[in-house]
């Protein structure tokens, strides 16, 4: 039978957390366990209690039994169980990338697993962009935002927040201050209209713009920047068999 963990002991150094912990477990003959990995403190502790919470449980367990139990949190990309004769067991873990920020609390991989977030590493990662969203999952937030990054990444604009509203309508805000209203459906083809429009019509006005309202069956709406609006009318722009024209 596993004992209660007698301690616990982080090292951090350049993001390397060392974990060891104390668990004398009969069936593994294990009594120190280290673990290493470019983890923050609360990441290294879901990795802990797994470990733990597995060398826990009655009959045999094996370094395979550990590995699953830690690919179970979810946002773990590789891990590897050794044992070290006698009574060591080495885990190198290596986690999911981040992506983004998921409200203030937590970071997303690249496949939408929540990870914690932790003081250490929060300026590390503070330019990451932002999800926030009133109904949407971790994962359904993720696959929106890589829906719409590659485009925007196109076409040099960078990403840094997405929002669902309570309606369930998304908005795009990107580092240059431009804000894109998408609505709930038909993300995708508001989004590629935007981009078709901003290519078109709208790159070298791009200082002046403010809003842009995608939310049409065809065409966007274009609102410019407080200091502007008064010398530059809000435009429609409307695709037509030539390209795009301005409806002022």
């Amino acid at each position: 039978m596993t004992r209660t963990i007698a301690s616990v002991t982080f090292a951090v150094g350049a993001l390397l957390a060392t974990l060891y912990f104390v668990s004398a477990v009969a069936n593994m003959n294990v009594s120190v366990v280290r673990l290493e990995g470019e983890l923050s403190a609360a990441e290294g502790e879901q990795v802990r209690h797994a470990v733990a919470s597995e060398l826990g449980k009655t009959g045999l367990r094996t370094t395979a039994d550990v590995a699953e139990a830690v690919k179970e949190l979810g946002w773990i990309r590789q891990v590897r169980v050794r044992r070290h004769w006698p009574d060591a067991l080495h885990i190198d873990v290596a986690r999911q990338t981040l992506a983004a920020r998921w409200g203030e609390n937590a970071w997303l991989t690249t496949s939408g697993h929540v990870v914690p977030a932790a003081d250490a590493n929060a300026q590390r990662f503070a330019n990451l962009p932002m999800l926030r969203t009133a109904h949407a999952d971790a994962p359904r937030a993720m696959q929106v935002f890589n829906l719409l990054n590659e485009s925007a990444a196109g076409a040099g604009l960078r990403l840094v927040r997405l929002e669902e509203s309570a309606g369930g309508e998304w908005t795009v805000h990107f580092a240059n201050e431009i804000e894109v209203m998408l609505g709930a459906t038909d993300l995708s083809d508001r989004f590629g209209r935007f981009i078709a429009v901003f290519h078109a019509r709208l790159r070298d006005a791009e200082r002046r713009l403010g809003t842009v309202d995608a939310r049409y069956d065809t065409g966007v709406a274009v609102r410019w920047k407080d200091e502007y609006a008064a010398a530059w009318p809000p435009v429609t722009a409307r695709p037509t068999p030539f390209g795009w024209s301005d409806d002022g």
